[in-house]
């Protein structure tokens, strides 16, 4: 188990130069923030480890990062954390919906700092249900899939 205090984010990323500045450029602004490479490691820290808000890499070594969101979706017990893709896929990120938004590779600290701020709003505020946040995942999927 990680020892971390609560809330926190979870930074899933392969590359460790990027997952480092992650997770630095959060703990600078006060933020407890770790980081795994990949899918399964995830889901498994996040079973043991309570986390507001996960960042995903689009491409992950053991799956793409829209199956893990899925998996998580679908996973109740871990299911209320807010979802923020971190990936060069997308070109002008999309704000989050619903608790699930997506920020564009590169990035700059103060962005990712105030994007995960805005999440944990979110998950203090109650969540969202379920269904918008599918549907929210939903549309950010199309996005990977056909580009912007």
């Amino acid at each position: 188990m990680v020892e971390i205090g609560f809330p926190a984010v979870l930074v899933v990323e392969d590359d460790d130069a990027v997952r480092g500045f992650l997770t630095f450029a959060l703990e600078r602004a006060g933020h407890a923030a770790f980081g795994v490479r990949t899918g399964e490691e995830a889901m498994a820290v996040m079973r043991d480890t309570p986390a507001a808000v996960i960042l995903i890499d689009g491409i992950l070594p053991d799956m793409h990062g829209i199956r893990l969101a899925r998996a998580i979706l679908a996973d109740p017990d871990i299911e209320p954390v807010a979802i923020s893709f971190v990936t060069g896929a997308i070109r002008d990120g999309r704000p989050a919906r619903a608790g699930v938004g997506a920020l564009s590779k590169p990035l700059r600290a103060r962005d990712l700092v105030d994007a995960v701020e805005i999440l944990m709003r979110w998950r203090n505020a109650g969540s969202s249900p379920l269904a918008e946040r599918q549907a929210a995942l939903a549309e950010l999927e199309h996005i990977f899939l056909v580009g912007a």
